[in-house]
């Protein structure tokens, strides 16, 4: 599957949220239709408080996450008639950025994300 970059968006700390569409044929005049937002996230020291490192060290973190981690959401609908793929492959990019792209925009989310990461 190709993926397409559509939209780059910035974000805190030098990173950037990609909207990739990676929609495909399924039969001669249908689609599913595929949305997917994606931040890599290096995890480095200037991501974190002092307070962060209180329970875990940074080194600990990059043992277990790695050097970068990747946040996705992804959105998807199935059996999309061609001339109506375009339209909801908007609404699905529309409905991220109402919901989620308020919180991967906050300047916490990468030091959250990757805890959550470690947590795991």
């Amino acid at each position: 599957m190709e993926e397409k970059i559509v939209k780059t968006i910035p974000l805190a700390h030098d990173l950037t949220l990609e909207i990739l569409d990676l929609s495909r044929k399924i039969s001669s005049d249908a689609f599913q239709v595929k949305m997917t937002a994606r931040v890599t996230i290096p995890v480095k020291e200037s991501i974190f408080t002092p307070e962060s490192f209180t329970n875990f060290s940074l080194e600990n973190i990059i043992s277990k996450v790695g050097t970068t981690t990747t946040y996705e959401h992804k959105k998807e609908r199935n059996f999309i008639m061609a001339p109506d793929k375009d339209t909801v492959f908007d609404q699905l990019v529309a409905s991220f950025e109402g919901t989620l792209l308020p919180y991967v925009s906050k300047p916490s989310f990468p030091r959250k994300y990757i805890l959550k990461c470690y947590m795991q």
